[in-house]
């Protein structure tokens, strides 16, 4: 049985958690938070979610968790596609998502979540770097109807766990010039993906999980 251990609010682990149900394969989620207790960073070094566990082995980083899943189990559809470009392409976008939109994003949304104030300062430096994020990443993706052609791959686990964050958390500080509405057919493609089962379960457990935080917050303010 596979088992993914991480919290359902989580960007990465719910990349994983697309890419598990898009392949049909049973497993099991362990809801836990990231920690440094020393118990959990003997499965996960730097103490972070994602954990895939498979056979009492365990497995860290959601692409790396991905491309073994592919690999373990060849079944349809293939995350990591046979053609070489079409894989290199498929990691290029991935790593664009996480590394030139969602990581700059982070700077804003983390504190945000969080109950901290995020200050202009902070906004005019990052948007900008957004914006040029996004832009190259229009240069590469298709939306074809999926994010790297015509067949799901890693890239719309990454696209559709990453990008809905990106828009949701950053909507209210960007209401008018959102970094994301300059990349053309993301709000297409959003609502295709959400027509799909995996990414329906997902937004269905963060809305669920958002409800239940918020009535927390009720009761203790």
């Amino acid at each position: 049985m596979i088992k993914l251990h991480g919290a359902s609010l989580s960007n990465y682990v719910n990349k994983v958690k697309l890419g598990i149900l898009e392949k049909g394969l049973e497993f099991e989620q362990i809801r836990i938070a990231p920690s440094q207790e020393e118990a959990f960073l003997k499965i996960s070094p730097m103490g972070k979610i994602p954990v895939l566990e498979v056979e009492g082995k365990f497995l860290f980083e959601s692409g790396a968790i991905l491309e073994f899943l592919d690999t373990m189990f060849p079944r349809e559809p293939r995350l990591i596609p046979e053609d070489p470009w079409e894989a290199a392409l498929v990691r290029e976008i991935t790593t664009m998502i996480e590394t030139y939109v969602d990581l700059p994003a982070r700077r804003i949304y983390i504190p945000s979540t969080r109950g901290k104030e995020v200050h202009q300062t902070l906004l005019d430096e990052v948007h900008p770097i957004l914006v040029k994020g996004v832009k190259a990443l229009q240069r590469v993706v298709r939306f074809s109807p999926y994010v790297a052609g015509k067949s799901f791959t890693m890239a719309d686990c990454s696209a559709f766990a990453n990008l809905t964050v990106v828009d949701e958390e950053l909507r209210k500080f960007f209401p008018n010039n959102h970094p994301l509405d300059f990349l053309e057919g993301w709000k297409e493609y959003f609502e295709f993906m959400k027509t799909k089962e995996g990414p329906a379960i997902i937004e269905k457990e963060k809305d669920r999980l958002r409800r239940i935080i918020a009535r927390a917050k009720v009761k203790v303010e």
